[in-house]
């Protein structure tokens, strides 16, 4: 009777020592999935696709207009359209900054517009001119910040 007491005493001990090892072992494997939810848990950001247009204008005078196209971050502009003296110019994939000033004579429609995305940043584009008292001057921005 002695061996079977003994005998059913190490049972309960060794049935003990396996549910406290499974215990543990559940327990670690939900801490570990719960880091592995915890650092995959950024957000993702997409890139917003950006349609700039800063409006048009027509001097009063013959004036020299700056274009400019500005980013911050990572924006990219893919084309930018201005006007000359002799009509639309597009330029495809400007290094940024980027600026260029032409002279437009009285009457002519100026205008800029550009196209481009940022994820983590801004695009700016704008023109300026200035001749004998008359100024003219428009923008226009984009921007998204993701962290």
């Amino acid at each position: 009777m002695k061996n079977q007491t003994l005998f059913t005493e190490r049972i309960q001990s060794s049935l003990m020592a396996t549910a406290k090892i499974r215990k543990q072992l559940f327990f670690n494997l939900f801490v570990a999935l719960l880091l592995v939810s915890l650092v995959d848990c950024k957000k993702k950001v997409s890139p917003i696709t950006c349609n700039l247009v800063a409006a048009s204008n027509q001097p009063s005078v013959p004036m020299n207009i700056t274009y400019t196209a500005v980013r911050t971050g990572d924006g990219v502009i893919s084309s930018l359209t201005y006007v000359s003296e002799t009509g639309t110019v597009t330029v495809t994939n400007p290094n940024l900054p980027w600026t260029i000033t032409v002279p437009i004579s009285a009457g002519i429609n100026v205008t800029m517009s550009a196209s481009g995305t940022a994820t983590n940043g801004s695009l700016n584009i704008s023109y300026d001119g200035t001749s004998g008292g008359s100024t003219i001057h428009a923008s226009d921005y984009c921007s998204q910040e993701s962290n």
